[in-house]
Order: structure tokens, then sequence, then C-alpha cells
């Protein structure tokens, strides 16, 4: 079988797209290639770790980074030309393909809250993604959310679609907190206690709700800890940084913008807890990450995030400042609650694993 997936994604900095597509092709070589054939189409000057030495897969480059022509041009006339068996897209599929098609869809957020978003990004995702649901012979999501959306809002049928749930990094797995700490503190100025996020800075993230609870606890002298925020700019985070202000956090809040994927499990190992109360996930990665490294979690009821976290993680109401801050003062100053958590999390990152994301991916390739 003859595969080809866009992976024009893959890039220096892995949010959260970027961490899916590079690991579903990083585990995908990884398994008995029984046969299939991969062509992997990566933007100039990036690649997978592993990949050059299989000679099961081939990279090839996409000769131009605009959008409209790599679709439209460049990746019809590949199938053409190379007579893949299965083409797999992100978000949009090109037209005139003539393989068959797997589509992966993270989630509809711009569905949802389309006020988070840039007009022609709006408009680009609101006419391309259902028109590329609808011609794809099989869809790809994240999570049973996801799934449901994509039923409700686009009346697809439930029997098109495959849940293939993501997993933490092998690197995210306890560590001796204390050497956390200390190679933190080296590496990035940042002294323990604190209290961690991790994700872009994007309205979606809820972070000036989040900013407005620390701060309320801040006031009651209910938190020693500082708050570090882990994650680079994406759009409309101007919110983040007038909160800040007018709460006057400027001494508490540590904004360390991006930093490489290898330094996560120090934060994770060294914080107290994670807070992630995003109004709404597709899956929600750090939540994963954290709890392979037996991180206290906090998140937020709805979306995937209360499917993906179960009952290993504290869940508050993601509108409600006065239900995060309960929960961030409740496991921030009780020891025994953060160690029931940690056990608790473990065991439920034990269920997500990118190696099984690859091999339920591969089934869906062998179905179609």
């Amino acid at each position: 079988m003859q595969i080809a997936i866009d992976a024009h994604q893959i890039g220096g900095r892995r949010t959260g797209a970027e961490t899916y597509v590079y690991n579903l092709v990083k585990h995908l070589a990884l398994l008995d290639p029984d046969g299939d054939k991969y062509a992997v189409y990566l933007s100039s000057g990036q690649g997978v770790e592993g990949l050059e030495s299989n000679p099961d897969f081939e990279c090839r480059s996409i000769p131009s980074s605009i959008t409209p022509v790599r679709y439209a041009f460049f990746y019809p006339l590949q199938s053409w030309g190379k007579r893949f068996d299965v083409f797999h897209a992100q978000f949009s599929l090109p037209p005139l393909l003539r393989s068959r098609s797997v589509l992966t869809v993270y989630d509809l957020s711009y569905e949802w809250f389309p006020q988070f978003f840039h007009r022609r990004i709006l408009a680009q995702m609101k006419l391309l993604v259902p028109w590329s649901c609808r011609r794809a012979d099989h869809i790809i999501t994240i999570s049973e959310s996801s799934k449901r959306d994509l039923v409700e809002i686009y009346g697809l049928d439930p029997e098109r679609i495959t849940v293939t749930y993501p997993g933490p990094a092998e690197n995210c797995k306890p560590m001796d907190s204390g050497q956390a700490r200390d190679r933190l503190r080296q590496a990035y100025g940042i002294a323990a206690p604190f209290i961690l996020y991790v994700g872009n800075l994007e309205p979606r993230k809820n972070l000036s709700r989040l900013l407005e609870a620390f701060a309320e606890l801040k006031r009651k002298e209910l938190m020693v800890h500082k708050f570090v925020i882990v994650g680079q700019k994406a759009w409309f985070y101007d919110g983040v940084f007038e909160t800040i202000r007018n709460h006057s956090l400027g001494e508490e809040v540590i904004l360390t913008g991006y930093i490489p994927a290898n330094d996560l499990p120090l934060f994770y190992n060294a914080a107290s807890l994670m807070i992630y109360p995003s109004l709404y996930e597709g899956f929600g990665l750090p939540v994963v990450e954290a709890m392979a490294c037996s991180t206290p979690v906090i998140t937020s009821s709805g979306s995937s995030l209360e499917e993906i976290a179960g009952d290993a993680a504290l869940l508050v109401d993601p509108y409600s400042v006065s239900s995060i801050a309960t929960a961030m003062e409740k496991v921030a100053n009780n020891p025994d609650l953060q160690r029931d958590l940690r056990h608790a999390s473990l065991a439920r990152a034990a269920r997500f694993s990118f190696r099984r994301m690859a091999e339920q991916t591969r089934s869906v390739y062998q179905r179609l």
C-alpha cells in the first residue's frame, strides 16, 4: 500500500497540531511496515527523527509555502503522478485526488468561538473544513467530544469518523522533584513553589480568568506560589497582559515564552500543580503530559478535557473565576490531595499513547 501524509505543519515549534503530525509519522515508522510505503510531505528543512534511515519512508519537500498552491496544485499533481492508495490530509483536503482520502480534524473551535479567530482564518475554516469532511473517505479526530461536534454540527455519519487519542511524549515522566527544581532554577531562573500553565496565549485558553483567580488568592494571602506561564503568543493575547497590569501581578507572574519540548518535563515535575482551564479543546495535550509526569492537574469541565482527565484531575467551571480560585487554593495548599492526584494522574496517563494512535491510524488506511 502506498500512503502519502501531508506533514507541512511540522516545524521548529511543536504546538498541538505539529505534535500530532510529528508523532504520527514517527510512530508509524516504528511499526512493522507489513509492505506499506510512505511518502511524507514536509516543509523545506524539516524532518522527523529516525525517518532518514527507514527504507519504507520517503521524505519529500513541499516546493511552496503558499497554502493555495500546495493544496490546489502540488498535492493533486503528486496524487496523479505517484499513484498513492491513500492520502492523509490535515483539516483541508486537496481537490482532485486520485487516491482514497483520510482527513484529520482536531476540533471545531472556530464554530464554537468564532470571535476568537481572525476573519480571514475563520472564513477559510468555515468554508474548507466542512467541504473537506463531506469529500473525505474517512475522518480521524482526537476525542469523542470532537467526534460529537462533527456529527452534530456538520451532520456527518459517525461510522465515517475514528477517534485516535494522542499521548504524552516519551520524556514526560516522573523525576525527582528536587532535581527538577534545581535544574529549572539554573536554566530559567525560576524558583519553586509555583503553579504552571502550558499552552498558547490566546482567548480560548481562558488565561484572563485564570489570572483573575490567581490575583484573588494573592489579595486574600491564600497563595504563596508564583504563577508560571509557558507558551508563545498566538493571537488576541493583549488581554493577558492587561489583566497582569490591572491586578499588579508583574512580580508574581513569569512568562517564559515558547520553550523547547525537551525542557517541558522540568516544568511539570517542578510545579506544585498544572492548571489548564481552557474554554474548549479537541484534546488538551498539556493535561496528559502533566499527568504522565505525576503532576496534580486542574482542568475544565466540558469539551474534551473532562473526557481526557477522567477522575484524575480536579474539574472547574471555566467561566467562573471563583470556581478556578477555589480549586487552585484547594490543591496548592493540600499535600494529601496533591498526593492523591499524583497517583491518579499516572494511572490515567497510561491510557494514552502515540504508538496506539499510530496503530489505529494505520488500521484506517488498511480498511480504506
